[in-house]
């Protein structure tokens, strides 16, 4: 689970030192916390990292944006000495995590189908299209006699996920010399940073929590 806690100790020392109400100490706090949470979710909107250097870029190329809908999980709890920003669900904590540390992922052929099935919404793949395509894979033509080669796009609009998987083993179950795939494997994953703090932020939300408490007081 990932999660972070705002426990600034030269703020909170003064904080107790100023004697406030625990109510009012909670109230700061809960601002310190949306604070963090908006830069937070700011870095995954522009897809940077707590150095501000771009995320390293998908794998298979894609150019959409990468973990948009982590942001509108962060939850802030506050008490009065501390704030935690963390995540309602524990697994979408558990992906956070992943991609925050850069965790490699064991993957299983099982897991793998059911992504890509639910990725493409039931519809064949592009790789579907390009194994069925190596695998000189024919259909019938609409005129004239004979067989033709699909294109990738007919593929992917005309034959389902499963559909296509089904042929796919069936053309390889056929051929000789097949290696099949390994059952698992562990799928590397870079490291995306977005929660935590700067020095310089951190900085600021003392100052800002400071303040407050003057201003509270």
């Amino acid at each position: 689970m990932l999660k972070l806690e705002i426990n600034t100790s030269k703020a909170n020392a003064q904080l107790q030192l100023l004697l406030l109400d625990p109510r009012k100490r909670r109230r700061i706090m809960r601002g310190a916390g949306r604070k963090v949470r908006k830069s937070s979710r700011r870095r995954l909107t522009d897809q940077t990292d707590l150095s501000g250097n771009k995320w390293q870029a998908r794998a298979n190329g894609k150019k959409t944006k990468m973990l948009r809908k982590l942001g509108k999980h962060l939850q802030v709890h506050t008490t009065p000495n501390k704030a935690t920003i963390t995540f309602g669900r524990p697994i979408i904590g558990k992906i956070a995590r992943a991609q925050q540390d850069g965790i490699s992922q064991k993957m299983t052929a099982k897991e793998a189908v059911k992504k890509d099935r639910k990725t493409n919404n039931g519809a064949a793949t592009k790789n579907q299209a390009w194994a069925l395509r190596d695998l000189d894979y024919k259909i019938r033509r609409t005129q004239g006699k004979g067989w033709k080669t699909p294109t990738l796009k007919w593929i992917m609009n005309n034959l389902t996920f499963d559909h296509a998987g089904a042929i796919i083993g069936a053309i390889r179950k056929r051929e000789k010399g097949f290696v099949r795939k390994k059952k698992e494997w562990v799928k590397p994953l870079a490291r995306r940073s977005f929660l935590g703090m700067q020095e310089w932020e951190r900085s600021k939300l003392e100052v800002y929590i400071l303040s407050e408490a003057f201003r509270l007081s």
